[in-house]
């Protein structure tokens, strides 16, 4: 679903699996994700927090957090996620690409 752009209907079914898998990081890093496409930069920046909170040191939530505060134009918000990002993905040339 999220693959084909139908982001509403992700997000029901994100919302339903929520309710079971409270804790779990690529979920609300899903969730962070539909509500950043369909330009709901607020609530995708809180989902994508709550799953960096779930999980720290998880990189993809970490450059995605940084990839909305560029979208949101603030930079350094961005380059605190993109850095940390990298610096546990050292081999990941998208994040490289985003911090230039």
């Amino acid at each position: 679903m999220q693959n084909h752009q139908d982001f509403d209907v992700a997000l029901s079914k994100y919302k339903i699996a929520a309710q079971f898998l409270p804790e779990s990081t690529s979920l609300w890093n899903n969730i962070g994700m539909c509500f950043f496409e369909k330009k709901k930069y607020i609530a995708a920046i809180s989902c994508l927090k709550r799953a960096n909170y779930l999980s720290p040191f998880d990189w993809k939530t970490l450059y995605n957090l940084g990839l909305v505060h560029l979208s949101t134009k603030q930079f350094a918000s961005a380059f605190h996620f993109l850095s940390a990002a990298v610096n546990l993905q050292p081999t990941s040339a998208r994040t490289y690409m985003l911090l230039a």
